[in-house]
């Protein structure tokens, strides 16, 4: 568990998939603690990704930085494999902007999540 500030990040390990759920307020102070969520994934070896944002309603500027950051290393630096789950429609819409949708694929619930890194 990693916490920073008045956000919180809780990790469960899966057979294959590190998930990863967040709470609070996500910024700069909150994004570094998600990084270094996955940090710790990176060196179990896990190469999918979950990252439930229903408890975050608001992320600004730099933590979507941040989760920008974290995309990169996950699909490009490691080939690995994103998905969210838990966003709200003004999320979902920056993240479609900035292009993390294309980087990850987004779902309703953290099952359906689940069943798309599954496969």
């Amino acid at each position: 568990m990693q916490k920073n500030n008045n956000f919180l990040c809780n990790v469960e390990k899966t057979k294959d998939v590190f998930i990863v759920r967040t709470t609070g307020y996500l910024n700069e102070t909150g994004g570094d603690a998600l990084k270094q969520s996955f940090e710790e994934g990176f060196s179990l070896g896990f190469q999918k990704f979950l990252i439930n944002f229903s408890g975050t309603p608001v992320i600004n500027s730099l933590g979507i930085s941040k989760v920008l950051e974290i995309a990169e290393m996950v699909v490009e630096d490691r080939n690995g494999k994103l998905a969210f789950c838990g966003l709200n429609e003004l999320t979902s819409g920056v993240f479609k902007m900035v292009g993390l949708l294309k980087m990850g694929a987004a779902f309703d619930s953290e099952q359906e999540t689940l069943n798309f890194l599954s496969h």
